[in-house]
This record gives structure tokens, sequence and C-alpha cells, in this order.
């Protein structure tokens, strides 16, 4: 029971120092004061704590009894029980309407594009073969260069803080420097996110893309690069990439540059139908987009919402 009082907020929590490593000092300790309650009435307390954190995870034990002058924290307690119940209702309905957003979002595309006649290859609208980009050693010293990681390419994404630095020597008129507009494919990931693709936005720069993907020089007299990049999350692409990526190790897959440039494309596709395409999916991507906003919001104001039933609570105003 000693215990629990000095974990409770007012107590020993405000009394911690430090900030790598919080502390409380044994002079501190000393000077605070204890309730001092019957032996009697702290083991109903402590019976009391326990059953709510058996219902917490999913016991329908029923609250014991508390002794005068406790009777109304067992009320207290229940009807927080009932609005944290409601709480976590509306949390989970939201998490439920944005994963049903996305899945309309997948299916939309894969309607759009597997319906699309295929007639080509990647390789019918590329400038050069794909190429890969030099893996420095990272030192990550603050003026380094900054070299993009494996994580800067994720669920087809761009991720512009996902880089390291290196104080390598490096030469100007290299391949491996990035242009704002560049689109990426990793050439090596786990099995769901090998073959993943991105536009480079042009942060941070200069910046050095890695060994482990791939540029992929597109043709824009011939196809959109939107296009394309909406393309490579398809179904149909996925597919055949995850039925041809290499690899001994089960957590780490590879594609070939003969991989790549063999994707199934629909090259006779007119780039204004492309474009049309592109319009329509990223329409759908924008409400996805705002439906997470408004998820992520109502989650913080929930989060806040938690500590005001607790603080109304134990006042009595409930």
């Amino acid at each position: 029971m000693l215990l629990l009082y000095l974990i409770t907020p007012g107590t020993a929590v405000d009394e911690k120092e430090g900030s790598a490593q919080p502390n409380v000092n044994g002079q501190k300790l000393m000077k605070i004061l204890v309730p001092m309650l019957d032996s009697e009435i702290q083991s109903a307390i402590s019976k009391f704590l326990e059953v709510v954190r058996k219902r917490q995870d999913g016991s329908f034990e029923e609250l014991p009894e508390l002794p005068p002058p406790l009777e109304q924290q067992r009320w207290i307690m229940m009807r927080v029980e009932e609005l944290v119940g409601k709480v976590e209702e509306v949390r989970s309905l939201r998490q439920k309407a944005l994963i049903e957003t996305e899945a309309l979002l997948a299916a939309s595309s894969t309607k759009f594009l597997n319906n699309t006649l295929i007639n080509g290859q990647l390789s019918d609208i590329l400038l050069n073969k794909p190429r890969n980009g030099w893996s420095a050693r990272c030192n990550n010293m603050p003026q380094g260069i900054p070299v993009l990681s494996l994580g800067a390419i994720t669920g087809f994404l761009y991720r512009e803080t996902e880089f390291k630095r290196t104080s390598e020597p490096v030469l100007l008129d290299a391949h491996y420097w990035l242009k704002p507009g560049d689109l990426l494919i990793t050439r090596s990931n786990t099995p769901e996110l090998v073959g993943h693709a991105a536009i480079y936005n042009g942060f941070p720069y200069p910046c050095i893309y890695p060994d482990l993907m791939m540029r992929l020089e597109i043709d824009e007299s011939k196809t959109d690069k939107h296009f394309v990049h909406h393309w490579l999350a398809s179904t149909l692409v996925r597919d055949y990439i995850k039925s041809r990526a290499k690899g001994t190790s089960p957590t780490m897959k590879k594609i070939s540059q003969e991989v790549v440039m063999n994707i199934p494309f629909p090259s006779d596709l007119s780039v204004c139908e492309q474009r049309r395409i592109v319009a329509y999916l990223d329409e759908l991507q924008t409400k996805v987009d705002t439906m997470k906003r408004l998820r992520e919001q109502a989650m913080k104001e929930l989060d806040a919402l938690l500590p005001s039933i607790l603080n109304k609570a134990f006042k009595g105003e409930l």
C-alpha cells in the first residue's frame, strides 16, 4: 500500500530530479507525509486495485466492496470504466473506418490498373537500364553528405528524414547523385518491401542514393512518371516482384536489373489516359490522407479526455 501511495501524483513522482536518469534521494523520501491507514483498510484497497488491474486485462470479476469511508470510490471506478469503455469504442470505430478507406483505395487502384491492357515491359519506357547507387560508409558527421537509408522508401512513400551522412570523398560527376523528381526502386529488402518505389522530392540536397536502390530514368515523352509510380504499386506488379525476388535469407530478398526491366507494363496506354488515372488515384489518396489526419487529431483529443475523466471522477463531478 505504501508503494502505491508513493507513485501517485503529488508525492514521490513529483519530487524526482535529473533529466537523463530521474531519481528521488533519500532525504526527500524521508520528508514525504504518508497517510497512516488501518491495516484492514490497506488490505481492502490493495485487493480492490488488484481486481481493477485484472478488469483492465479483460477480466469480468466484480469489484469488491470498500470499507468506510471509501464506499464511493467503488462507484467512481465503475463510472470511469464505463466512460473509458466508450472512449475505446470510438477509437476502435475510427480505426476500422480508416482501414476500410485504405482498402477501398487499394481496391480502386487494382480495378483501374488491372483492367489496363498490358502489352509491353517497363524497359519500353526507360531511357537507360536501371542503375544501382553507391553505399558509402557513413559516420554521421554533421557536415557529411546525406545518403538515403533503405527506410526512405517504404509503403511507396518517400521519407525525407531517413538518411545517414558520409564523410568519404565523392565525385561531383558521379552517377549516384539524386535529382529532384528521380524515381527510385528498392532492389533489396524484406519480401514485403522489396520493389517498393518512390519519387525523390529534392530533400535532403545534395543527396546520394545507395547501392540497395536503383534509379529508373523515365522517358516522359512516352509515359507519365507518376503513373509509373502507381503502376509499380499495383497488385499485378507486386505479385510479379514477389515471385521473382531471390535470396537464401527468408527475411531479405533481392531483385535484379533484368527483373525490373521485364516488369509488365501497358506501353501503348496514352499519356493522356495515364494522367487521367493518376488524377483519380491522387484524389482518392488525398481523401485517405485527410481521414488519417482527422483520425490522428481525434486520437489526441481522446487521449487528452481520459485524464480529464479521471480528474472529474475523483472530484465527484461525474
